[in-house]
């Protein structure tokens, strides 16, 4: 097993942990205890209404407040910023780095000439961790040298940018988004919000007929191709249940377009 190197061994090359969180005093804490290990850690707290701040602060992290802007990677950007590392390593309050992967992190940023690294990221959905319906390797960028990556910042599932080679480490983390269907809801509310205004401001206009095939035949098929053809039904019911949520993620932006820009005859308001 590999050993994780600290700031006192004076060969290694300094790394950064980014995280941004909005009222994630549920997870936080045992995120920030697997980077405990990190030169810094850097949390930028968006607007939270409960204890995120001050479990990050007693974790050891630098705490810095922004708006919780719709766009994550606003303050992703921001959190970059704040690191003061060669290399940065991005992660959200619901992931966990475990320790070997820490170990090839620490060894590989010391002996590589790339500039960033995918990590494969195991998704644990309704307490199960989800090898098929394209679930697994779910590829992320998240370890880079600073001084070559930058979120874009137009659309709130976008990849960071890399100026230079880009490889993959070996061993996984692993993500803990939803741990009941009610955080699948609201995180879904959130994305379709973003995702209606997003397809609004780009002028995107959908009518009747297209419709049907943008929140019927469309999101029917990804959802028959994910839990069938890619065996989500291996995954017995979180991988139903994760292949449903996938398809009505597809359909409700598009409803919400159509319903946005559909006129509503005067009288027919609620008072």
């Amino acid at each position: 097993m590999d050993t994780v190197g600290t700031r006192e061994d004076d060969n290694m090359t300094w790394l950064s942990v980014a995280m941004i969180a909005h009222n994630e005093a549920d997870c936080i804490a045992a995120s920030l205890s697997s980077v405990r290990w990190a030169d810094q850690i850097i949390v930028v707290d968006c607007d939270s209404d409960d204890n995120t701040a001050k479990i990050a602060q007693k974790a050891g992290a630098e705490v810095y407040r922004e708006p919780n802007r719709r766009n994550l990677n606003v303050n992703k950007n921001i959190s970059i910023d704040h690191c003061n590392s060669d290399w940065v390593l991005v992660l959200d309050a619901d992931e966990i780095i475990p320790y070997d992967l820490a170990g090839e992190i620490r060894k590989t940023i010391n002996e590589t000439d790339a500039a960033g690294f995918l990590i494969a990221r195991r998704n644990n959905i309704l307490g199960r961790w989800l090898k098929y319906g394209g679930q697994y390797p779910d590829w992320q960028l998240r370890l880079f040298r600073k001084d070559c990556a930058r979120f874009p910042a137009v659309h709130i599932h976008e990849r960071i940018k890399i100026d230079g080679k880009v490889d993959k480490l070996t061993l996984p983390f692993d993500h803990y988004p939803y741990l009941r269907v009610t955080d699948m809801l609201r995180k879904g509310t959130f994305y379709a919000e973003f995702e209606t205004k997003y397809l609004k401001d780009k002028g995107h206009k959908v009518s009747s007929f297209g419709l049907i095939i943008k929140a019927g035949i469309k999101p029917a098929f990804r959802f028959i191709r994910r839990y069938i053809f890619k065996g989500g039904f291996l995954d017995g019911i979180p991988g139903l249940v994760t292949a449903y949520f996938d398809a009505w993620n597809q359909a409700v932006r598009w409803i919400a377009l159509w319903d946005s820009r559909r006129s509503i005859p005067e009288g027919n308001e609620y008072e």
